[in-house]
């Protein structure tokens, strides 16, 4: 063998690295994104669905005090809930907005709630295709 082939194969190995580092970091850190994008929406989708979900009229004995108290905190209670509930429905449509340049879920985006049979339809969408984008 040659002299020359040991630092002849280590500079084409070298520039081979070199050139593949930058392209191969690119690569992984779009990928990295786009998985972080699909958990953000699924994540603020299923937080939305929950959201939907809140506690009304507490019984008295929880709350104690006289029944205009009680009323009085179930009427907060209420209005909290409902606050709760927009504030994660408008979240949840910012992370579906974010994950658009990578993939655009089905489905009617216009109006301001996604009802429960679109948010389930919307998750099981999302769930396979980040399977789907997942290496083997």
């Amino acid at each position: 063998m040659s002299p020359w082939l040991t630092p002849v194969l280590g500079l084409v190995g070298a520039f081979v690295g070199a050139s593949l580092a930058p392209w191969m970091t690119a690569h992984l850190a779009w990928r990295r994104t786009r998985r972080e994008a699909f958990n953000a929406a699924i994540s603020a989708l299923r937080a939305a669905q929950v959201a939907r979900h809140f506690a009304m009229d507490v019984p008295a004995h929880y709350v104690g005090g006289d029944a205009a108290a009680v009323a009085a905190y179930n009427q907060r209670l209420r209005e909290r809930g409902i606050d709760r509930f927009v504030d994660s429905m408008h979240e949840a449509k910012v992370a579906l907005a974010a994950l658009e340049p990578f993939y655009k879920v089905t489905g009617d985006l216009g109006r301001w709630e996604i009802t429960e049979p679109d948010a389930d339809r919307m998750l099981a969408e999302l769930l396979r295709e980040r399977r789907r984008l997942r290496p083997a």
